[in-house]
């Protein structure tokens, strides 16, 4: 808050010490900005809600996934909001954020001194000495700690939700990976199954003394080759299976599951790349956060120009002889005076990181912008191939081998054009499969790049002032 502005100053000061009767009151309680938290989460669809995720330990096993059944995308998500340990270190981030709110709303406890002399100068008594001391310059300092301390409160809430943000996008795309590796290990047994029959029509063609040993050889070459392709895929599941369980907090769970689901998600997607740019301009959170850092250091710069002013303080003196002859109260105020330090340099330090944080916003959105652009050019393009290879390729393809094989077995084709046509076909399976999977992950991309949800609803950041809870009421009565 600028100081040029004294009139805005004094009332916030005096707000401010209107609310110090009930200072004593404010609650650490962060049940409400952990309830804010899991609300904006909701914006994942997570088969659970994320707060009734966050009620359970962080290790337990979870109510969405037992670990043995079909493994779909809301039950991986729910797993990992749960399971996620840098995620419970953000909450209890919120909770750390609280107690620092409600530490910087507390005025400085006083002080008392006390003093007990011995007369030296020979008359009777001995002088004894009680002072009280309260520093007032907090009046004024306060509300800019407490600003600062409100700003770190709403960055940390949106910090938690939008690592579920984060979480979510990983768990899907890992999911996606595995539903693309059972498709293609699906194709590779399908390929060895036709290599195979392909080894024993050639074999029995050249036994008859039709083909020569050289057929049969590249016929076992090309089945060999298809049953090394089929174990490396399996070793490939498995691997991507242990990495997304690794995402979701499991990495020591079993693999001998299987994943459910459309490799392409059936998500509403804006078509207009200006509306997805609206969306992320109002759900992503890390960019909220990053303009609370701004909030922060304005309350920091605002306490800097109060180092302008004297340090103030009240002191009262009480004073007594023993022989109770003598009685002194002395009221008195103690000033530090701004001379050798007027505060210009914390200032500059203050105005010099305010312009790092605008810089740093200004970035976060900047980075928004260009996620969002490039992952909506991503899905387009894989989009664009999926297509061509679904309408177009694939097709040929089967036509390709279907023909091929009735023209070998009728003696019109030779072996290479029958071995071709099969690798072509399972090379064109394999593509097709390779593209809906960069589809599924731009959208997972997307959706992390537009805040986390694609109905503008659920995708906003919400706008929310930190409450000084009572407790004298119940907990229920707030300032």
């Amino acid at each position: 808050m600028d100081l040029r502005h004294p009139v805005t100053s004094w009332r916030r000061i005096n707000l401010f010490a209107c609310l110090l009767l009930l200072s004593g009151c404010a609650s650490l309680n962060p049940d409400r900005e952990l309830e804010i938290a899991a609300t904006t989460a909701n914006r994942v669809d997570s088969n659970i809600e994320p707060a009734l995720l966050w009620d359970l330990p962080v290790q337990a096993e979870s109510p969405a996934w037992n670990g043995i059944e079909p493994l779909t995308y809301g039950n991986a998500v729910a797993v990992a909001i749960q399971c996620d340990p840098t995620l419970r270190a953000a909450l209890s981030m919120i909770v750390e954020k609280r107690a620092m709110f409600v530490q910087q709303g507390l005025p400085p406890n006083p002080s008392i001194a006390f003093g007990i002399g011995v007369a030296i100068d020979g008359l009777s008594g001995a002088p004894a000495l009680v002072r009280g001391m309260q520093a007032l310059s907090w009046l004024w300092k306060n509300p800019y700690r407490v600003e600062s301390a409100e700003a770190e409160l709403r960055a940390a809430v949106y910090l938690a939700a939008a690592r579920c943000v984060d979480l979510s996008a990983r768990t899907r795309t890992g999911l996606a990976s595995i539903l693309a590796r059972q498709k293609t290990l699906s194709f590779d047994e399908q390929y060895v199954s036709i290599t195979e029959k392909t080894v024993e029509l050639v074999r029995s063609m050249q036994e008859a003394g039709e083909l020569a040993q050289l057929d049969l050889d590249r016929a076992l070459v090309d089945h060999e080759e298809a049953v090394a392709s089929m174990v490396a895929s399996r070793f490939k599941l498995r691997q991507v299976k242990l990495e997304l369980l690794g995402t979701m907090g499991r990495p020591t769970a079993s693999t001998d599951w299987q994943a459910v689901g459309l490799l392409t998600p059936d998500w509403q997607i804006p078509e207009s790349e200006l509306d997805l740019l609206d969306l992320a301009a109002n759900g992503r959170l890390d960019v909220a956060a990053s303009l609370e850092e701004v909030n922060r250091i304005e309350g920091e710069l605002g306490l800097a120009r109060t180092k302008r002013f004297p340090e103030v303080g009240f002191s009262l003196n009480y004073q007594q002889n023993f022989d109770n002859t003598r009685e002194v109260l002395v009221p008195g105020m103690d000033l530090t005076l701004p001379i050798l330090d007027n505060g210009e340099p914390a200032i500059a330090i203050q105005n010099a990181r305010l312009d790092q944080a605008r810089m740093k916003l200004l970035a976060a959105a900047e980075l928004a912008q260009l996620e969002v652009r490039t992952s909506y050019n991503m899905l387009n393009e894989a989009q664009a191939r999926i297509i061509i290879i679904r309408d177009g390729q694939l097709d040929a393809a089967i036509m390709a081998q279907e023909r091929s094989e009735a023209a070998y077995t009728e003696g019109e084709a030779d072996l290479n054009t029958l071995l071709m046509t099969q690798r072509k076909r399972i090379a064109v399976e394999r593509l097709l499969v390779e593209q809906e999977y960069q589809a599924t992950e731009a959208m997972c991309r997307l959706r992390q790049a537009v805040g986390g949800s694609f109905n503008p609803a659920d995708n906003t950041v919400p706008e929310f002032d930190v409450e000084a809870k009572s407790q004298c009421s119940e907990g229920k009565t707030s300032l």
